[in-house]
């Protein structure tokens, strides 16, 4: 099965919604045009499968996401025919109207955090219905103590839940650049449990000073996590949905718009390609 292909949307590559190896788009909901009642924010553009992907669900927080927000992002979903809705797995702030911290943190790999996100992600689910809903693996620089590995924890949300995985081939590749794992054994891991999987792509750097990588979704996307792409697709032949690259800063000419794209393109037509020989 050969995925949607598409971009995160981005004011600076919204000319590159016209290419013809593009047929998805996804729309962050907290950079959505304004006023979100009375214009799509793709504006007419011919689009097949069309995410919205949001950032403040907070899952990992004790509480369920407040309805208020959940009725604007489904909103904003029936207002562009979306085709599936998505978050991350972490928390953003401490409870409902509480202090938001402006970033992902993660989740305590334990057995009370994992029943606190099983029980949101159930709520988000049955609220957002009938889109599918992804939940993305973050990056992180600090890991809280825990019972269980993270792929443990995945595998037994994904069982719970049946929520979709969106698979951020880069926050995998950082994670494990900075925490000594191999990514494809996490992906080949996890991948078995996921009902179906959005993927995203990113560029970032190594910081020699602090010894980390940073994604950092400004620079280009890099061969190994290109490699690590093109692993996952092959792993998750049959139900990967989507596949999207972000782009947030020191954003480059249409030439390099367009060659991630259609390498992006190229790679996930080649995997389906094989996939269907051996099957015929």
């Amino acid at each position: 099965m050969m995925p949607a292909i598409g971009y995160a949307v981005r004011r600076e590559n919204r000319f590159i919604l016209s290419d013809p190896k593009l047929n998805a788009a996804e729309i962050t909901f907290e950079h959505a045009d304004l006023p979100l009642w009375t214009k799509s924010f793709i504006n007419g553009d011919d689009i097949d499968y069309v995410a919205i992907h949001a950032l403040k669900l907070s899952v990992g927080s004790p509480d369920p996401p407040g309805k208020a927000y959940l009725d604007a992002l489904k909103g904003v979903a029936i207002e562009n025919n979306a085709t599936a809705i998505s978050d991350h797995l972490g928390f953003t702030r401490d409870g409902e109207g509480g202090v938001e911290m402006g970033h992902f943190a993660p989740v305590p790999l334990t057995q009370p955090a994992l029943d606190v996100v099983c029980r949101n992600l159930d709520y988000v689910q049955k609220y957002v219905d009938p889109f599918p809903f992804y939940i993305e693996t973050i990056a992180y620089l600090f890991q809280l103590e825990g019972t269980m590995s993270e792929p443990e924890f995945l595998k037994k949300m994904f069982q719970r839940t049946g929520v979709g995985w969106l698979l951020d081939v880069t926050n995998v590749y950082a994670n494990g650049r900075n925490f000594g794992f191999d990514p494809k054994e996490f992906v080949e891991e996890v991948m078995p449990y996921a009902p179906r999987v959005q993927m995203h792509l990113a560029g970032g750097f190594f910081d020699e000073e602090q010894g980390l990588y940073f994604d950092t979704h400004s620079q280009p996307i890099p061969d190994d996590v290109w490699d690590l792409y093109e692993y996952s697709l092959k792993l998750g032949q049959g139900k990967v949905d989507a596949v999207f690259i972000e782009r947030d800063a020191e954003f480059p000419g249409e030439e390099e718009w367009r060659r991630e794209l259609h390498k992006m393109y190229d790679l996930a037509e080649g995997t389906s390609s094989s996939q269907a020989t051996v099957n015929s």
